[in-house]
Parts: structure tokens; sequence; C-alpha cells
């Protein structure tokens, strides 16, 4: 039986801001927001944490999301009793303690992402884009049922690349706004997308369906598979995907309890702007021998793919995790355990654990 403490701060949800350098969570007596490193916590929104105005924010928050290191939140209520109605993204001035904006939509808010020039809001069918500064719609796309609110955004300043699942299952829509030019639709995976992740610089998607096995990495431009990661041979529900800030390194998590750490440098290295598009290499790849063929058929993935060279085992099966300075990771369950691991990029192993604690 959980205590009344476990239950007060319970998490509901967990996010990093743009640069990684904060995390937002959403708790059923409100919200909390955190520095990563080091860790520690810059302020909670609770239950009579606002008496003196009268604002009693003990209710629960689903989804929240910082706005960089501004005090500007969009929050979306959740957990046995919401703050806010679920059909809402509420924007939040943590400096002023007030709501300064709201949108509601007919259908629950599954995810929200905000930045210095938009608002996304994610429902089943269809995501929807304001501009931050009038609220007003700019632009909306129907995707493939999205029952968990699946979106991936580029994290620079301002929104240059979203990826969303598209059409049908397995199928990847790309949106760059700084183009005329737009990326094309993938074909990611035979079955259902569970997981999309784009890099800072919006030059690379990771994608990784509901078997959980594999993790493809495309070339955002083109379309064109890079790499092929694979977390391993059991099906398994990935929750995360992370990039590094410098496209070096690939972390991801899941319900299995191990964060598996992929190295892509060699890929990135291979990799050239004319590359696929160079008819010579076309007509080499178009050349492979029969038994390469043959493989392919039988077992491409499973053979082909690039296994990950350093893991870190927790005992908790919901996390979310980002990439430190010199070989370093940070992982945060919603169970409310901090981690702090270090890992050695020249070699295969485990990871070091140097620190372990509770949020709270």
């Amino acid at each position: 039986m959980k205590s009344k403490d476990e239950e007060k701060y319970k998490i509901l949800y967990l996010s990093f801001n743009q640069d990684r350098s904060c995390l937002a969570l959403g708790l059923e007596i409100g919200f909390a927001i955190y520095s990563v490193n080091p860790m520690k916590k810059l302020f909670l929104r609770g239950k009579y944490t606002y008496i003196i105005i009268n604002i009693d924010f003990g209710c629960g928050i689903g989804r929240i999301e910082m706005l960089k290191t501004t005090n500007i939140l969009a929050l979306v209520g959740g957990g046995n009793n919401p703050k806010f109605s679920p059909n809402k993204i509420i924007i939040w001035d943590e400096s002023k303690c007030q709501i300064i904006g709201e949108l509601r939509f007919n259908t629950n808010v599954l995810n929200v992402k905000i930045k210095m020039d938009r608002i996304v809001g994610v429902c089943q069918k269809r995501i929807y884009i304001f501009n931050i500064n009038t609220l007003a719609i700019v632009d909306m796309f129907d995707t493939y049922e999205n029952n968990h609110g699946i979106i991936s955004i580029s994290d620079g300043d301002l929104i240059s690349v979203i990826a969303f699942p598209y059409d049908e299952k397995g199928i990847v829509k790309l949106v760059n706004f700084n183009s005329l030019a737009q990326p094309p639709i993938i074909s990611a995976h035979e079955s259902n997308i569970a997981c999309l992740s784009i890099n800072y610089n919006g030059t690379l998607l990771a994608t990784a369906s509901d078997k959980g096995t594999l993790i493809r990495v495309f070339n955002i431009s083109n379309g064109k598979l890079i790499i092929e990661l694979r977390r391993g041979s059991k099906n398994a529900e990935i929750h995360n995907i992370v990039f590094d800030k410098h496209n070096k390194f690939v972390g991801c998590t899941g319900d299995s309890g191990t964060i598996h750490i992929f190295s892509i440098i060699s890929a990135m290295k291979n990799l050239d702007e004319n590359y696929y598009s160079n008819e010579l290499e076309e007509e080499s790849k178009n050349k492979k021998s029969i038994f390469n063929k043959i493989l392919n058929k039988i077992n491409s993935a499973y053979l082909n793919s690039e296994w990950s060279f350093a893991k870190f085992r927790i005992s908790e099966h919901n996390c979310n995790m980002s990439f430190l300075k010199n070989h370093t990771i940070c992982v945060f369950t919603l169970d409310g355990k901090y981690y702090l691991a270090s890992f050695d990029p020249k070699k295969i192993g485990e990871c070091e654990k140097l620190k372990e604690s509770y949020i709270f």
C-alpha cells in the first residue's frame, strides 16, 4: 500500500526542456521543475502553494512542457483529479502565477509541444499548430490513429521539422517549416509507430515500431536509411529515443528496464549529402551478390543492424534519459528515482552507476 507522500508526489509525466537542462514533472498534485545537472528542485506547485492568491494547484497535470528556460509552460490536465479539462492546453506564466492563454479541442489532448514560435497540440487523429503570440491556428495535419500522441519536433529555438505517424501503420510524415521542398514520406516499419525522435538541428529522424526490436535512423532531407540499431531480439515497448547533441550517440529506454546506448559515429562519418543521390552508388548497391540478397530476404535487419555497445540496467520500467557531458547520462523514472551513469565510448560493456537518489 502506497504512503500518503508517495500518492501525493505521484509522477504522471516527465519531460526535458529543449536543451535538456531542466526537467518538468506533471504530478497528481500539480507540477515541479528541476535543474538536471546538478539535480536541484527549482520549484514545486502543489496544494496550497498559491494560498496567498487563492490558487489551489492540488490537482493532476498529465502533460507539461517548458519553453526553454523561461517561465512559460504548456499544461494539460490528467490523473485521477485533473486540474484542467483534458481537452484543453493551458499556457501558464509562472512569473505571474496565472493563465495567459487557453486552447480548447473537441477531443482530449494526447500531447503538447511548445516552442518560441508555435504551440503544437496532438489529438488522436489530428495535429494542430498555433502561433504562440496570437494563439491563431496556422496548420493542421491528419494522422494515422495516434492513441499515444506520438510526435517529435526538432529542439532548436524555432520549430524547423516535425514528424508524426501518417496515413497507415509504419508510415512517418515529415514537415519542414523552413523549406518549400518537403522531405519524403518514410515507410519506416511494417507495424505501428511507437516512438519518434528528431535530433537537435532537424537533420536526423529515429523511429521504433511497437515491436521494439529495431531503431532506424533516417536522413530527413531525403528519407534514406542511414543506420539500423538493434535493441534486442524480443519484443519490447520503447518509450524514448534520444540523440546526443553532437549526433554521435543514440540512447533508448523501454519497458525492459535496460537503457541502451548506440554509437552512430561511423554512420555519420560515412554520410555524405550526395551519397544516396549518386547514381554510381545506387548502381553499386544494386549489384549485390545473390548470397547477400538471400540473406537480406531471410533476416536483413538481424544480420546488418548495429547492436548497443553500452547498457544501463535499472529496476524501474518507465523512464526518460538524456546525455550529459563527458559520456554520462541521467535517467529519471516515473517511480521518482534519479540515476547518473557513465559509459566508455570505445568499449562494449555496462555503464558505471555514479549516483542513485530519489527526486523528492
